[in-house]
């Protein structure tokens, strides 16, 4: 059987363009594939992307030159039936919180079509980012609940457990009313509508010729943001979300601060991410990271820098 490397590695030139997003020699505490513990809380086996364990506002740094475009992106998690998902007692929410995504351009990446690169969790953007933010869409929880229990409508016992459901998720909405709302998934074809991290390359360039604040072409090197904890929610944290300019506070939540960062393309058409890449050509999870050299795909900032 072929490995995973093997299976969902992209056929795409292995071209040396990005630098660290972090100058800390900071540990990685989740790889491409998700561990066990991380699978069994989110019901997702791939990862696809690189969490670098960090203090609260490190610098971050961008990884190559290109156009830079800042959002909100937060969901709850749920179970099967379309109820939330409970940790420790309480629903939590994932996403990338508040994220910057920067296109690299054929003339950076080398590769067709373009890459992008993604930093999430941030605490706060850089001087000159902002996020394009839109109001946030509501989970129709007891229409789902409904849809993803159409068998056990059919019997008694089965509607009575069905509005039991409905019933406990309506007092989870009313303690915890953030788990109603669904932050950066406007997928709408009108461009001052759609999420900014949805822009095609085309209007990317149109947008920052004609001096758009939401997007921004950074340098490699600079400073794009910090990290923090945003958009990873346990319970119920006092902050605002959704802003341009944000400034979040440290909280405790059910995951550590950590920076996620990943490597893709989007197809032009539905914006979906596409030929996903692990920026070390791994391609496992978190175990298999602990000693390895830094000269796979990164430019180093110093010419040895190990975990």
């Amino acid at each position: 059987m072929s490995t995973v490397r093997v299976r969902y590695a992209p056929d795409i030139r292995n071209y040396r363009y990005l630098i660290h997003p972090l100058k800390e020699s900071a540990p990685i505490v989740e790889g491409f594939l998700y561990t066990k513990k991380q699978r069994d809380i989110l019901n997702q086996y791939f990862h696809k992307g690189i969490d670098y364990a960090s203090g609260y506002k490190i610098p971050v740094y961008a990884s190559a030159d290109g156009y830079a475009v800042a959002g909100y992106q937060r969901y709850t998690v749920l179970n099967e039936d379309n109820t939330p998902k409970l940790y420790n007692g309480k629903p939590f929410s994932c996403g990338l919180g508040y994220f910057i995504q920067i296109y690299h351009p054929y003339k950076i990446s080398k590769v067709k079509g373009g890459r992008i690169t993604i930093y999430g969790h941030l605490s706060k953007f850089a001087n000159g980012i902002y996020a394009k933010t839109d109001k946030p869409l509501k989970i129709d929880y007891k229409k789902g609940i409904i849809k993803n229990n159409e068998e056990r409508r059919k019997y008694k016992k089965g509607k009575e457990k069905i509005e039991e459901k409905i019933k406990s998720t309506r007092k989870l909405i009313w303690k915890y009313p953030w788990i109603k709302k669904l932050y950066g998934f406007s997928f709408s074809n009108d461009i001052t509508k759609k999420e900014s991290y949805l822009y095609t390359p085309q209007e990317l360039k149109r947008l920052h010729k004609e001096g758009s604040k939401y997007v921004k072409w950074v340098k490699q090197g600079d400073i794009i943001g910090y990290t923090g904890t945003s958009g990873i929610i346990h319970g119920r944290p006092k902050y605002r979300e959704n802003l341009s300019r944000p400034n979040i506070r440290e909280f405790s939540t059910w995951d550590e601060s950590h920076l996620h960062f990943q490597e893709a393309s989007r197809d032009i058409k539905t914006g979906k991410k596409i030929l996903n890449r692990d920026p070390y050509g791994i391609y496992l999870s978190k175990e298999h990271y602990n000693q390895f050299p830094y000269d796979t795909l990164f430019i180093d900032f110093e010419k040895k820098i190990s975990l």
